[in-house]
C-alpha cells in the first residue's frame, strides 16, 4: 500500500466537511472519546474508498474494507483515550488515520508465528525479518507493526507488495500466483527480486541472533 498524500485525501474533508473535522479534532485533543466515534461515523466510508482503492483486486478477496474500518476505530479510540493523539491539522489526522488503516493488514502475533516456522529457502531470509522485528518491539509500542510497514514502503510495485503481504500470511507462491494472476514461475522469480530489495533497502545491520 502507498503512502498517504501529505495533503489528507484529495481535498477529503475539506469544503464543507473541513470546519467540522476542525472541531471533531480539537474535540479529541481534548480526549472526548465520543468525537472520535463520530469522525468514524461521518468520514467512514471515505476511509473504506481509500483502502480499497489502495487494495489490489487480489488484497481484497483477503481483507474487508469494514473490518479494517472498525480497526482504525478501535485505535483511534485508544490514541484519544491515552491522550497520544499528536495531530493538529486536518491533513495530519488523515494521515494518521490511513497509517492506520494500512498498519490493520498486519497481524502481528500471525507474522511472529510465520516467520518462526520458515525453514525452506526462505529461511535465513524470514530469521533475519523476525528479528528485526523483535528489536523494534522491544524499542516502542506497536513496533513491529511499523517496522512491517515501512518494509512494505520500501517496495514501489503494488504487487510486489501484495506479494509479499501474502507470504507473511503463510500463502504459498502457488496461492500467491492465484491471487495476483501471475505464473508460479513468475512469482518465484520475482519474490527473489523482493527479498533482494529488502535486504539491501530494509534489514541492512540486522545481524545474526
Amino acid at each position: 500500500m502507498g503512502q498517504p498524500n501529505q495533503t489528507g485525501m484529495s481535498g477529503a474533508g475539506r469544503g464543507d466537511g473541513g470546519t467540522a473535522i476542525d472541531v471533531l479534532l480539537a474535540r479529541m485533543r481534548a480526549g472526548d472519546r465520543e468525537a472520535a466515534a463520530e469522525f468514524i461515523q461521518k468520514y467512514g466510508s471515505r476511509v473504506r474508498r481509500r483502502v480499497r482503492g489502495k487494495l489490489g483486486r487480489s488484497m481484497r478477496r483477503l481483507f474487508d474494507s469494514h473490518d479494517i474500518l472498525s480497526t482504525v476505530s478501535r485505535r483511534l479510540d485508544d490514541y484519544v483515550r491515552k491522550g497520544r493523539l499528536e495531530a493538529v491539522r486536518e491533513e495530519q489526522l488523515w494521515a494518521l488515520v490511513y497509517r492506520i488503516a494500512e498498519n490493520a493488514l498486519v497481524d502481528k502475533s500471525r507474522i511472529f508465528r510465520r516467520l518462526q516456522r520458515v525453514e525452506d529457502a526462505d529461511g535465513p531470509f524470514a530469521h533475519d525479518l523476525l528479528r528485526r522485528l523483535e528489536r523494534a518491539e522491544t524499542e516502542r509500542t506497536e513496533g513491529a507493526r511499523i517496522e512491517v510497514d515501512e518494509a512494505l514502503r520500501s517496495l514501489d510495485d503494488l504487487t510486489d507488495r501484495e506479494i509479499l503481504i501474502l507470504w507473511l500470511h503463510g500463502k504459498t507462491h502457488t496461492s500467491i500466483a492465484e491471487h495476483v494472476g501471475l505464473a508460479p514461475t513468475g512469482i518465484r522469480k520475482r519474490w527473489q527480486k523482493i527479498k533482494s530489495r529488502l535486504r539491501d533497502e530494509f534489514l541492512q545491520g540486522v545481524g545474526p541472533s
